[in-house]
C-alpha cells in the first residue's frame, strides 16, 4: 500500500467518522453505556435494600448479557446502513478519484474506530466512578468485557459490509444482519444444546471447542466470565472451559480466530465491492 493509498484511506475514515458524529448516535451510544454501567453498579442490589456503588465484579457480570446483545446489532445495523442503499452518497463517493478497496477499507476504518470511541467513552467514563466510590478490585474482568466489546464492534462492522456488498439493497442487507444477529445470540445456544445431546458419545470439548469458536458473541461470554472468576457458572463444563481457554495457548488462539472473523467477512466485501455496479 502506497502512502498516496493510505492517505486516501484515512481521509475516507475521517469523513465516515465525521457523518457518525452528525449523526448524534456516538454520543447517544457513549452515554447508554455510562448509563448502564453506573445504574447496574448503583441499583444492581435494590431488590436487597442495598443501593450504592458496587464493585467491578458484580457490574461486569451484570452488563455482560447486555452489551453482548447491544455491540453487534449495533455494528451490524451501522455497518448495512453506510453501504447498501445510502442515496447519492456512494455513486458520488465512487466517482472520486478512489478506488473501491479505499473505499471500504475506510469506511471500515471510520465506522469501526467511531464505535470504539463511543464504547471507550462510555465503559472508560462509568468505570472512572465506579474506581472512585467502590475501589478497583477485580478490574480485569470489567477490562476485558471492554476489550472484547472493542473486537466484537469492528468484527461486525466487517460482517455488515460483507452483507451490503452482497445485498445492496437496503431492506435485504437489514434483514441478512437481523437475521445473523438472532442467529448468534439466541439461536446458536440452542444449536449447540442440541448437538452435545446428539453426540452424546463425543467428549464435550470436541463439541465445544470449534461451537464457541465458530460464535464469536459465545466466546466473548466465555471469555469474560472466566476472566471475571466466575468459570463455576457453567457447571460441569466449566472444567473444559478452563482447561481450553484459561492458559495463553487458549487466548492466542482465540485472538487469531476472531482476527480472522473479522479479516475474512472484509475480503469477501472487498472482492465483491469491487465488481458491484453502482
Amino acid at each position: 500500500m502506497t502512502r498516496a493509498s493510505t492517505a486516501r484511506i484515512v481521509a475516507l475514515a475521517r469523513e465516515e467518522y465525521r457523518r457518525a458524529l452528525e449523526t448524534r448516535w456516538l454520543f447517544l451510544f457513549s452515554i447508554l453505556f455510562a448509563a448502564l454501567v453506573l445504574g447496574l453498579s448503583y441499583f444492581g442490589l435494590a431488590q436487597s435494600r442495598e443501593i450504592g456503588f458496587q464493585g467491578f465484579a458484580r457490574v461486569t457480570l451484570s452488563l455482560m448479557n447486555l452489551v453482548l446483545l447491544i455491540v453487534p446489532l449495533t455494528g451490524l445495523l451501522l455497518g448495512v446502513a453506510s453501504l447498501s442503499g445510502g442515496g447519492d452518497h456512494l455513486p458520488l463517493l465512487l466517482a472520486q478519484p478512489v478506488t473501491r478497496g479505499e473505499v471500504l477499507i475506510g469506511k471500515f476504518v471510520g465506522l469501526s474506530g467511531a464505535l470504539a470511541i463511543a464504547q471507550a467513552l462510555g465503559f472508560g467514563g462509568g468505570g472512572v466512578v465506579i474506581a472512585l466510590n467502590a475501589g478497583a478490585d477485580q478490574w480485569p474482568g470489567f477490562a476485558a468485557l471492554t476489550a472484547l466489546a472493542l473486537v466484537l464492534g469492528a468484527l461486525h462492522v466487517a460482517a455488515a459490509l460483507c452483507i451490503a456488498a452482497l445485498w445492496p439493497d437496503r431492506l435485504k442487507a437489514m434483514a441478512v444482519a437481523l437475521a445473523l444477529w438472532l442467529m448468534m445470540v439466541v439461536a446458536y445456544d440452542l444449536a449447540v444444546l442440541g448437538a452435545t445431546t446428539i453426540f452424546q458419545g463425543v467428549p464435550l470439548q470436541a463439541v465445544l471447542f470449534p461451537a464457541l469458536l465458530l460464535n464469536p458473541v459465545d466466546f466473548a461470554r466465555v471469555m469474560v466470565t472466566l476472566a471475571v472468576g466466575s468459570g463455576a457458572l457453567f457447571g460441569p463444563t466449566s472444567a473444559v472451559l478452563l482447561k481450553t481457554f484459561g492458559g495463553t495457548w487458549g487466548v492466542t488462539v482465540g485472538i487469531v480466530v476472531l482476527a480472522l472473523e473479522t479479516a475474512i467477512p472484509l475480503a469477501i466485501a472487498l472482492a465483491v465491492f469491487r465488481r458491484r455496479d453502482y
